[in-house]
């Protein structure tokens, strides 16, 4: 029920409003004193709440008395809440398209608060991604809804490469263009910390890092063309690398160790 109340005051309906839909939607025909008794909201209160109901098309009244109520049913209330959502989302989409974005607010830097705003900007630049999609993903931030869009965004445009970290190993997702990484404790020494980069088209990024328990991060989003160009040669960097590997592992194993640990020495020191 918790859910429902939270869902339903994001589209402008109040905790007892809720309540009182849902008691009218279980038990079906009511006075109004019954749904103040099964809902739990007052019957100084109920009466009001009713009345705006009735108002937002969500319950109906008989004309005679006493006063019955009755809530319209949940498959018609969806389906008039998704049509008027829609046509806001149009409305809205027609008017904030006029408007544009000033060049010197592309360069600039833009930081993603918590876990939510990443995954959501992150999904966001994969489903309108048109032309390419380069990415850099652990296993942990690669949930079912992501995977499915992925598959989705690699059927529909020409570039697309995935980078593919695990803690555990895991590396069997159903895409077909990503590369297994394989290296993700020396990274992870590296970086102090697991990482999202993902570049779309080519034009913005979010790129950054996030620690375990999705408390403390820090992710920026930006269309920087200089942030752009680095992730996304950072990616494409991985990929020839990944690629030489996997075509040349016995040769590079002879050379750098079962485990490549001596490519990793680039100092004078080492």
């Amino acid at each position: 029920m918790e859910t429902i109340v939270q869902i339903m005051k994001k589209y402008d309906f109040s905790e007892m409003e809720t309540l009182v839909y849902t008691t009218l939607l279980e038990k079906g025909v009511m006075t109004g004193y019954e749904v103040s008794k099964q809902s739990g909201v007052a019957r100084s209160k109920v009466y009001n709440v009713l009345e705006k109901l009735i108002k937002k098309n969500l319950v109906v009244v008989n004309k005679s008395e006493p006063k019955l109520y009755y809530a319209v049913s949940s498959e018609e209330f969806l389906s008039r809440l998704e049509n008027n959502v829609k046509q806001d989302l149009a409305l809205l989409d027609n008017q904030l398209g006029k408007i544009k974005i000033q060049e010197e607010e592309e360069e600039l830097l833009w930081k993603l608060e918590n876990y939510q705003s990443v995954m959501e900007k992150s999904q966001h630049l994969m489903k309108y991604a048109k032309n390419s999609l380069l990415m850099q993903m652990w296993e942990e931030d690669l949930t079912k809804e992501v995977v499915s869009l992925l598959q989705e965004v690699e059927a529909n445009i020409p570039r697309f490469v995935l980078i593919l970290f695990s803690n555990n190993h895991h590396y069997d997702i159903p895409l077909k263009n990503y590369y297994v990484h394989g290296f993700e404790e020396e990274k992870l020494h590296d970086f102090g910390s697991r990482w999202i980069n993902i570049v779309a088209d080519e034009k913005e990024v979010v790129f950054g890092t996030l620690e375990s328990d999705e408390q403390v991060m820090d992710v920026t989003w930006t269309k920087n063309k200089a942030m752009v160009n680095l992730a996304k040669e950072y990616v494409k960097h991985d990929a020839y690398t990944l690629k030489i590997i996997e075509e040349n592992a016995e040769t590079l194993k002879n050379q750098y160790g079962e485990e490549f640990e001596r490519i990793r020495l680039i100092y004078e020191e080492d």
